[in-house]
């Protein structure tokens, strides 16, 4: 039984519908394969979601215990492994396939523009109720973007400038922590994590690349700062010619105005 039975049925989600089959009852591999048939055809594959969806929210236990089982069959190392194993493999078997899966992705978030806008939200609020699943969630890794470059200071970040920014901090032998600290803003439904932390100053610096989305953030990012009075330093790709001025000037006029002034 191949991984991919159908564009949106695959043997994970096979397996999980035989492990939720009745107890005696369970299907044979002849009639999953033709569940995955008659789910290949889009208009059915259209109608059941929609009778699936109002099934869980008439049966919400059933729903959770979906969830259960996915949870479950996931936290399995073993499981997780056998499941990528067989991805590389129909990869590999298929090489066009990755490229279909992305465009058929890219397509659907196009005509949907605001799920991931309002899923975001979602997840944001949800770690805002409960910090303990965040930390959980850090454990795995914040973010999808690989961290593959290394500084003088031993730690792995995900940009050039970043990674300009640590070595220069190495340099200057000011000591400095990669994504270490975690800001909650309840009131706002944001979470911020600053790309630096400077114990010795207690102060954060934010990079910025040069990519609209980064820009949004900024803005977002400043006025909380500002808002609640947190030691930051924000620094632009343009900025990086030049940090001896930029860096080292930012730093020096961030703690007279959030400390100095405040002895005052």
């Amino acid at each position: 039984m191949s991984f991919f039975l159908s564009k949106n049925i695959n043997k994970f989600h096979l397996i999980l519908l035989y492990m939720a089959w009745p107890k005696g009852k369970k299907p044979s591999k002849e009639t999953l394969l033709k569940i995955s048939r008659y789910y290949s055809n889009p208009e059915v594959r259209e109608k059941i979601s929609g009778r699936q969806k109002k099934y869980f929210r008439e049966h919400p236990e059933a729903k959770k215990r979906f969830a259960e089982l996915s949870r479950n069959y996931n936290s399995n190392p073993a499981n997780r492994k056998k499941m990528s194993e067989l991805k590389k493999k129909q990869y590999q078997q298929n090489p066009g396939l990755i490229e279909k899966i992305d465009r058929t992705m890219t397509e659907w978030w196009h005509e949907h523009p605001n799920i991931k806008k309002e899923r975001s939200i979602a997840i944001k609020n949800l770690f805002i109720k409960y910090p303990e699943r965040f930390k959980k969630f850090l454990k795995y890794g914040k973010n999808p973007i690989t961290l593959y470059l290394k500084t003088k200071q031993g730690f792995v970040v995900k940009s050039k400038g970043e990674q300009q920014i640590a070595n220069f901090l190495f340099e200057n032998k000011i000591k400095s922590l990669y994504e270490a600290k975690t800001l909650i803003f309840e009131k706002e439904g944001q979470i911020c994590i600053p790309d630096f932390y400077l114990p010795k100053f207690k102060t954060y610096i934010e990079f910025y690349g040069g990519y609209p989305a980064a820009w949004k953030k900024k803005v977002m990012k400043n006025k909380l700062y500002e808002k609640y009075k947190i030691p930051c330093i924000f620094i632009t790709p343009a900025e990086l010619r030049n940090l001896d001025y930029y860096l080292i000037d930012k730093i020096t006029s961030t703690l007279f105005k959030y400390f100095y002034l405040k002895g005052m």
